[in-house]
C-alpha cells in the first residue's frame, strides 16, 4: 500500500482532531463532575448553616419563658435582661418570636417546635382556637414518633377543653388510644390523664381501672424511677379504694 505524504498530514490532522474533540469531551465532563460536588457541598453548607441558625433563634426564643414579670411603664429587652410589665405582654413577645421564628425557619428540622411554643402562647392568650390549629400543624410535621406521642396527648387534652362536643369527643378518643396502648411514648401520662378525666365525671369505676393499671405498670418502683403521675394519682386512689 502506497502512503503519500498528503495522505500522511490529512490523516495526522484527523487524529489530532479527534483527541482534541475527545479532551474536549473530557474536560466537559470533569467540569461537569466537578459542578455537581460543588453544588452538593454548597447545598449542604446551606443546609447545615440553616439548622444552625434555626436552633439558634430557638435557643434565644426559649429564654423569653424564664423572663420576670415586673411591674412598670415599658418591658425592658435586651441582651441582659427580659422583664415584661404583665403576663399578657410577655406571652405576646413569645408568640411572636416562635411565629417569627417559625417563619424564618419554616423548612427546618426544628420548625415544629416553634409552633408548638406557639401554640402554648396562645393558650396563654386566651386563644384557643388558634393554638390548637398551631399545634395540631406541629404534630402532623414533627420527625420524632416519640415526641408526636407526647405532644398528641397536650393535642388530645386541648381538644377535650374545648368547648365543641365533637372536638372533646375526638380528644377523648384521642387520649383513650394513648392510655391504652403500652407501646405509646406518652402511655404513662395518658393513664393519668383519662383517669383524671373519669374523676372529674365522677366515674370513679373507671378512674380506678386506670389508675391502678398505672400504679401497676409505673408506680411500684423505687427511687428515682418512680413515677410522678403514679404518685398524683396515688392520692386520690386512696379515697375510693381501701387498695391503696
Amino acid at each position: 500500500m502506497n502512503f503519500s505524504y498528503d495522505d500522511v498530514v490529512t490523516r495526522l490532522d484527523k487524529t489530532v482532531d479527534a483527541v482534541v474533540n475527545h479532551k474536549r469531551q473530557a474536560v466537559l465532563a470533569i467540569g461537569g463532575v466537578i459542578f455537581l460536588i460543588l453544588a452538593v457541598l454548597g447545598y449542604q453548607y446551606y443546609s447545615n448553616r440553616s439548622q444552625m441558625l434555626a436552633h439558634k433563634d430557638f435557643v434565644e426564643a426559649v429564654k423569653y419563658l424564664d423572663a420576670p414579670i415586673v411591674p412598670s411603664e415599658k418591658a425592658i429587652v435586651n441582651e441582659n435582661a427580659m422583664e415584661f410589665p404583665t403576663p399578657e405582654a410577655k406571652w405576646k413577645k413569645i408568640e411572636e418570636v416562635f411565629r417569627t421564628g417559625y417563619q424564618n425557619h419554616r423548612h427546618s428540622g426544628i420548625a415544629p417546635m416553634f409552633r408548638a411554643y406557639q401554640a402554648e402562647a396562645l393558650l396563654h392568650l386566651n386563644k384557643p382556637e388558634e393554638a390548637l390549629t398551631e399545634l395540631d400543624a406541629a404534630v402532623k410535621s414533627m420527625p420524632s414518633d416519640a415526641l408526636k406521642d407526647f405532644y398528641r396527648l397536650k393535642l388530645a387534652l386541648l381538644k377535650i377543653d374545648m368547648n365543641r362536643p365533637e372536638l372533646q369527643k375526638e380528644g377523648f378518643a384521642d387520649l383513650k388510644k394513648i392510655a391504652e396502648t403500652s407501646t405509646n411514648a406518652a402511655n404513662e401520662a395518658g393513664l393519668y390523664y383519662i383517669g383524671l378525666y373519669f374523676w372529674s365525671q365522677k366515674d370513679f369505676a373507671q378512674t380506678k381501672n386506670y389508675w391502678q393499671q398505672l400504679m401497676v405498670k409505673y408506680g411500684l418502683k423505687e427511687g428515682k424511677d418512680q413515677s410522678a403521675f403514679a404518685e398524683l394519682a396515688k392520692a386520690k386512689l386512696r379515697l375510693i379504694s381501701a387498695e391503696w
